[in-house]
């Protein structure tokens, strides 16, 4: 293999496809991944990003989560809350972000932490939600199922 052809499959990985230019989801998730640990970069993720960025902060932080099942109930959970939205507002109470945190600025410190805007960036939404759950259910399931039985968590 020569240098060009090197040079052709360092840029397919960085654009996300092989070199057929067909999509490679593991490279595209590597792609994501890499967006993921960056949070200035995070503000105009989609709600399929924001999966990912959850999934990259649970392997990193909460290993114990990183089941199919756990995932599945923190899918449900805050595909119910917010469809995964970052910018998602509840206009009755005001609670907000993708896991709908009641007041919305207890997201505040984290924003700081990370130097972006708490309100419009997924990153310190994900890392408080995560860590609310951590702390009040232990686990994403715990948390989901006490959402189905209040419709809140």
């Amino acid at each position: 293999m020569g240098p060009k052809y090197a040079i052709v499959i360092a840029l397919a990985a960085v654009i996300g496809c092989n070199p057929g230019g067909a999509k490679d989801h593991a490279t595209t998730s590597a792609v994501n991944e890499g967006r993921a640990r960056n949070p200035r970069d995070a503000a105009d993720n989609t709600p399929e990003q924001n999966k990912e960025l959850a999934r990259y902060l649970i392997r990193k932080n909460y290993p114990q989560w990183n089941s199919s099942s756990e995932l599945k109930c923190l899918d449900e959970l805050w595909q119910k809350e917010s469809h995964w939205k970052h910018r998602a507002v509840n206009k009755r109470t005001g609670a907000c972000g993708i896991p709908q945190a009641y007041p919305c600025d207890k997201m505040a410190a984290w924003g700081e932490t990370y130097g972006v805007d708490y309100r419009r960036n997924p990153w310190p939404q994900i890392a408080w939600g995560l860590q609310y759950i951590d702390k009040r259910y232990r686990t994403p399931c715990a948390a989901w199922k006490q959402f189905r039985r209040g419709g809140g968590y």
